[in-house]
C-alpha cells in the first residue's frame, strides 16, 4: 500500500472531522491530496503527532484522526500508553510502517526488527489495535473506527514511494486557521 493514494481513501470517510498529520512526506501528501482549515500539520514535531491529536480529542466530542509515522511513534512510545490510559473513545490513530526512518536516512527501525506497534497498543490497553497492509482492509477498518468508540490503533503498512514537492505551509497559518474551527466540548475543558 502507498501512503499517498491511502491517504486520500481515508479524506473520502471524513466530512469535517480534524486530522493531525505526522511531518515531512505525511504532511506533504495530506496537504495534496486536500488542504482544508481541519489539517493539522506537524512540520518539526517528530514523536509528537498522536500526542497533539491526543490533546485533540480530550478537548472536543468529534473523531480526531492522527496520521503518525512509525519512526516518530516509537520516539515517544509514552504516549500509547497516555492514550490507553485515558482512552478517549473519539481517538483514530493511523501509524503509517514503512519500517524506517525515512527522514533521517532511511535507517531500519524497530519494526523492522520484530517490534509490532499492534501488539504495544494491546499491551498498553488499546483494545481496538490491528494492522493493515492493503487499502480495502483500511477502507473497512476506518468505516467501523468513524462509526464506533474507540480509541482505535491502526498500523498500516506502507511501501516506499518517491516524494512529492514540499508543501507551503506555514506553521503560523495553519495553527490559526485550524483554530477557528475547532470546538472545544465546554465539560472536557476545564
Amino acid at each position: 500500500m502507498f501512503r499517498y493514494s491511502a491517504t486520500k481513501r481515508i479524506l473520502s470517510h471524513l466530512n469535517k472531522e480534524p486530522v493531525v498529520s505526522n511531518l515531512g512526506p505525511t504532511s506533504d501528501e495530506l496537504w495534496h491530496a486536500s488542504d482544508r482549515d481541519r489539517n493539522f500539520y506537524t512540520y518539526g514535531s517528530m514523536g509528537l503527532c498522536s500526542s497533539i491529536a491526543l490533546g485533540m480529542a480530550l478537548s472536543c466530542e468529534e473523531k480526531v484522526i492522527s496520521l503518525d509515522g512509525d519512526g516518530s511513534i516509537l520516539m515517544n512510545l509514552g504516549t500509547i500508553a497516555t492514550i490507553g490510559r485515558e482512552s478517549p473513545t473519539n481517538l483514530i490513530v493511523i501509524v503509517w510502517d514503512n519500517e524506517e526512518w525515512a527522514q533521517t536516512g532511511h535507517q531500519k527501525s524497530h519494526t523492522a526488527y520484530g517490534t509490532d506497534l499492534e501488539m504495544v497498543a494491546k499491551a498498553n490497553g488499546i483494545e481496538k489495535s490491528l494492522t493493515v497492509s492493503d487499502e480495502e482492509k483500511l477502507d473497512l477498518i476506518l468505516g467501523q473506527a468513524l462509526s464506533e468508540e474507540g480509541p482505535w490503533f491502526i498500523v498500516a503498512k506502507i511501501e516506499d514511494e518517491p516524494y512529492l514537492p514540499v508543501a507551503p505551509v506555514e506553521p503560523e497559518h495553519t495553527l490559526h486557521r485550524f483554530r477557528q474551527t475547532f470546538i472545544t466540548a465546554p465539560d472536557r475543558v476545564g
